[in-house]
């Protein structure tokens, strides 16, 4: 019975281990944080708003539908002045007389149709742009997660891979303080060999300890960028190499790349377009306004409220109005506005023609830096095979008595520092293509 009991506690224990992690490779990160990352979904809400602003502005072109209802109840009546001939009187005077009764009530519904109105038409144009900018911004923000991820994600898989290669030169390094200290024990060697061997030693453990605290920090970090529960627990399952590789190839550019898909460059586009918008509104309201209007209205009258009653009396009012504004003098303000709208567009121009040179840059430069991080990572490759060779034949050496324990150590330093300068190479690679494909707009 307690044996099952324990079992029962054990696999609870598992299952809820197993619910409180979750694995993700690369690409589910990505789709993780745009369903999840704070900045996306507040850039989702935007376009959400921007939208529904263009339904809104649609609105205005279409009939706008009121009622209005008036109760009155005249404390005294208004008084009106008739010739005092009228009723007899001597001419030249007159007579206050009261119309009308103590209450009155009304109700009526109108109808208003905004028929034509250029600052209309330039208006729902300007929000439908508006949209296209909120959809940018999206994307731009998306792209910009993307590429926070992905250097967050493999930070933390190369800060694995030196957590692994650590491991490795611990036991490496374990084994050879074991045996120095025994062959000191008979004598053979001097106290200093083991003292540096432990030296080696605890510099490693140190290291493991220093890139442990690194991996936390990190996690935590790529954690926040996906939006993810800080509190639970994150697996990364995508392979370093397999990043390495897809960042791995040589990207030739050409001096004049088109980078009319780069976000940035649809973005100030776009501005320009606004701005040529803001133009055209300028000189729209040089045109005249049309609408028509439509009203009904029912009034009743009388001394007491019986305006629920069925005999109660309305009468009726409907009229069909047409209203049209023409704009003739503005004290020139309309000219200034317009020729300021002007300039704004130039400057518009002058923007995206500067944000596709900026973008040319910043691509050839990334591209310089990147073909240096690859021969950089090339190299890095060679190192650590050519250390790792000489570390092995150094040891072999040392255990054979033909070596001494300083070379040994230069042969060990030498190798860890060709390992560290491997993965810091195969992180600036991964980082380079990135930026480099973020330049060219295909991240």
């Amino acid at each position: 019975m307690i044996k099952k009991w324990i079992f029962s506690l054990a696999a609870l224990a598992f299952f809820a281990h197993t619910n409180a992690q979750q694995a993700l490779s690369i690409d589910e990160a990505w789709q993780y944080a745009f369903d999840n990352n704070a900045n996306v979904k507040k850039a989702r809400i935007d376009r959400t708003i921007a939208d529904q602003k263009v339904k809104e502005t649609i609105g205005i072109g279409l009939p706008q539908i009121s009622a209005q209802g008036q109760y009155n109840y005249f404390l005294n009546i208004p008084v009106q002045l008739l010739p005092a001939e009228f009723t007899g009187g001597e001419a030249g005077t007159f007579t206050p007389v009261q119309f009308g009764q103590k209450q009155s009530l009304s109700g009526g519904v109108t109808l208003q149709q905004l028929l034509f109105n250029g600052s209309y038409l330039v208006g729902l144009q300007s929000a439908k742009a508006f949209k296209e900018t909120a959809q940018l911004a999206e994307e731009k923000t998306e792209i910009t997660i993307k590429e926070a991820i992905l250097l967050a994600y493999t930070g933390v898989l190369v800060t694995d891979e030196n957590l692994k290669t650590l491991e490795e030169n611990r036991k490496v390094a374990a084994k050879s303080l074991y045996e120095t200290e025994q062959t000191y024990k008979v004598g053979l060697i001097e106290l200093q060999n083991v003292e540096q061997q432990q030296f080696s030693y605890k510099s490693i453990i140190t290291n493991q300890q220093n890139f442990l605290r690194t991996r936390e920090k990190l996690i935590m970090t790529l954690k926040y960028l996906l939006g993810f529960p800080l509190e639970q627990n994150l697996v990364l399952t995508s392979d370093l190499q397999d990043i390495i590789t897809k960042n791995e190839t040589l990207v030739s550019l050409n001096e004049n790349p088109d980078v009319s898909n780069h976000i940035d460059v649809k973005l100030s586009q776009n501005s320009l377009k606004i701005k040529e918008l803001q133009l055209k509104l300028q000189r729209s309201k040089f045109l005249p306004t049309l609408g028509a209007a439509v009203s009904s209205t029912y009034n009743g009258y009388g001394d007491k409220f019986n305006f629920l009653n069925s005999a109660q009396q309305y009468f009726n009012t409907s009229v069909v109005a047409v209203q049209l504004d023409v704009p003739i003098f503005s004290g020139f303000q309309r000219k200034w506005q317009t020729e300021q709208a002007k300039l704004d567009v130039k400057k518009a121009e002058i923007d995206v023609s500067e944000k596709e040179r900026e973008i040319k840059n910043t691509a050839f430069s990334a591209s310089v830096d990147y073909e240096n991080a690859y021969t950089s990572y090339k190299n890095a490759q060679e190192l650590v095979a050519l250390s790792s060779s000489i570390f092995k034949k150094q040891q072999i050496k040392f255990q054979e008595g033909l070596g001494t324990s300083l070379e040994l150590q230069q042969a060990e330093t030498q190798l860890y520092q060709s390992q560290n300068q491997y993965y810091e190479a195969a992180l600036n690679l991964i980082q380079s293509k990135t930026k480099l494909d973020k330049a060219l707009g295909t991240l």
